[in-house]
């Protein structure tokens, strides 16, 4: 049984919920400098590889270890939500309390975003935040930074509020693919995209989801540093390149939930209606009775010629 059906809310409904009302996830390295003494400021430090936190962190930083809150799999190749008691017990154990304002970075932007991803999930999005810019430009602002572990933490009180299931399973994709107000968004690169990886480095079967938009996640990103998002006016151009836009529903996707919460951020913070699709291609493309396209998006393909000098 796939990990999907395991790791799933409590009492989801059938039909998953849009995410549709703008929030803005962001905040930069000069907030953070005023209000980082806040009382209710909580700073929390995406960890993925054991050991990062213990080497180097913002001063004052709590660890949130990421598969507290996501279940990997046994082999590494699955990304999963926690159910929702697993979940606000690791945000508890992180000091996080029902009035903290939380600024989330690591290492990782992906690792980092799916974190918010995460919080979005338990109803928590308009609390949660992720530092634009990440460690880099926390230092490169004079910040202060520390090694060594947590000490002291005490348990938080925070619960989930009026959590929103926004994710959609492959069958509910399968039966829409021919639904023109659907835009699936697929964050992954080129060569898994395409197809010209094999499929999981021939591991499984190669391609995307039919008819999905190749949005890959660092487009979003600035490309001198990919933990810091383009300007809103930028991120609003690049989306509706590739078909989003208002009026339509958006499903985020790429290989294992991770670089599609990159997606699905960017989506929120234009507040397009945006669903989740947690399986991804690890799952899609592990079901033989489901379709799949090789190539190049051929969006990809109009814009070279439209940019072509005439």
């Amino acid at each position: 049984m796939l990990a999907v059906l395991l790791h799933t809310v409590p009492g989801s409904a059938q039909e998953p919920a849009l995410q549709s009302m703008p929030v803005d996830p962001l905040v930069d390295v000069e907030w953070l400098l005023a209000h980082i003494a806040d009382d209710n400021v909580v700073v929390v430090q995406a960890e993925r590889r054991a050991g990062r936190f213990e080497e180097e962190h913002i001063a004052g930083a709590r660890p949130l270890r990421f598969d507290d809150i996501a279940w990997e799999g046994d082999e590494g190749w699955i990304a999963e939500f926690r159910s929702v008691d697993e979940i606000t017990h690791a945000l508890q154990a992180a000091g996080i309390n029902r009035d903290s304002k939380v600024v989330i970075y690591g290492a990782s932007m992906t690792a980092t975003a799916r974190t918010w991803v995460t919080f979005d999930l338990l109803g928590l999005g308009d609390r949660a935040f992720v530092l634009n810019g990440g460690m880099d430009a926390w230092k490169d602002a004079g910040g202060a930074v520390e090694s060594g572990p947590a000490e002291g933490l005490a348990s938080g009180d925070v619960v989930p509020v009026d959590p929103v299931d926004f994710r959609v399973s492959a069958d509910w994709i399968n039966a829409r693919l021919d639904d023109e107000s659907l835009v699936l968004l697929d964050a992954r690169p080129d060569h898994e995209y395409t197809g010209e990886d094999g499929g999981l480095g021939n591991g499984g079967r190669p391609g995307h989801i039919p008819g999905a938009a190749q949005l890959y996640w660092e487009e979003l990103m600035d490309p001198a540093n990919n933990t810091r998002f383009r300007p809103t006016a930028e991120i609003a151009d690049i989306m509706a390149r590739h078909g989003a836009g208002e009026g339509k529903t958006h499903v985020a996707y790429c290989m294992i939930g991770m670089r599609a919460s990159v997606d699905y951020m960017a989506a929120r913070l234009l507040g397009l209606d945006i669903l989740f699709y947690d399986g991804s291609w690890r799952n899609w493309g592990d079901r033989p009775d489901l379709p799949t396209e090789l190539g190049a998006d051929p969006r990809d393909a109009r814009e070279r010629r439209d940019a072509r000098p005439m």
